[in-house]
């Protein structure tokens, strides 16, 4: 059943940044009991924001009042995009991140999945699985992980679709 879940999950990443300059302050991600500091090694600021498409895909307009969480088994932290968000890179490997975001109108659900100096996978895709398994495979604690190098879109749908 969870693959059949986020594989119906409408979620893209944009690898073009587009969109007003944001204002607010950087989202911080809070660690789960249990979780040691030092299992961020440091952030990197990015922006996150919502976007509604036609049916083939192209862009219609940004969505913004849209509040998402973003959670893994570390990590938690909830924004209303547009947000800049300060993305964790990890000391060890991180674990995948569900991402949730709801509006009156709108919502999203999928799964971003950390990856190794640049190679980055946010999903549903069956390889972006494949490749972070893969990836997690040649890990140790000493490697840096990353959910992010880039802007991120999030694709909406209409809620009752």
């Amino acid at each position: 059943m969870r693959i059949r879940f986020l594989a119906c999950l409408p979620f893209a990443l944009v690898l073009t940044a587009c969109g007003a300059d944001i204002s607010s302050e950087p989202v911080q991600f809070a660690l789960k009991p249990g979780v040691d500091p030092a299992f961020i090694a440091t952030t990197t600021t990015k922006p996150f924001r919502t976007q509604v498409t036609d049916a083939e895909g192209s862009f219609i307009r940004q969505e913004d009042g849209v509040t998402c969480v973003l959670e893994s088994k570390e990590l938690k932290a909830t924004l209303v995009t547009p947000a800049k968000v300060a993305f964790p890179i990890t000391r060890g490997r991180a674990s995948p991140m569900q991402v949730r975001c709801l509006s009156e109108d709108y919502m999203a659900e999928g799964v971003m999945y950390p990856g190794l100096s640049g190679t980055i996978v946010i999903g549903p895709s069956l390889a972006g699985v494949a490749a972070a398994m893969v990836s997690a495979g040649v890990a140790d604690a000493r490697d840096r992980w990353a959910y992010t190098d880039k802007t991120v879109w999030i694709t909406l749908q209409e809620r009752g679709e």
